[in-house]
């Protein structure tokens, strides 16, 4: 099997039948597989948000993603956009 290690050895505009010949004979070197990673490839953590669990009734869960839905957005982020808005109001008032 051939190492490569740069760019410039893979060919361009290969079909998949031409990459999968390609590939089954040719390797890439571990630096060149880490330098091609770029930061788009690697899993995001929000530092921002946490992930937790929450038991809604069943009729009201129905009726947040429907009303998602009709907003053409997430349940989840419409969920999140009520607590924000109602916290800031909680928060006015006690102010």
């Amino acid at each position: 099997m051939k190492q490569i290690t740069s760019r410039d050895e893979i060919p361009a505009n290969m079909t998949e039948q031409e990459a999968a010949e390609f590939w089954d004979t040719h390797t890439m070197s571990s630096e060149l597989l880490e330098a091609s990673l770029s930061e788009d490839d690697l899993p995001r953590r929000n530092n921002r948000t946490k992930t937790i669990s929450i038991r809604l009734e069943h009729d009201l869960l129905k009726r947040i993603q429907e009303l998602a839905s009709e907003k053409q957005m997430g349940y989840q982020t419409l969920m999140k956009q009520f607590l924000i808005e109602r916290v800031y109001e909680e928060e006015k008032s006690a102010r």
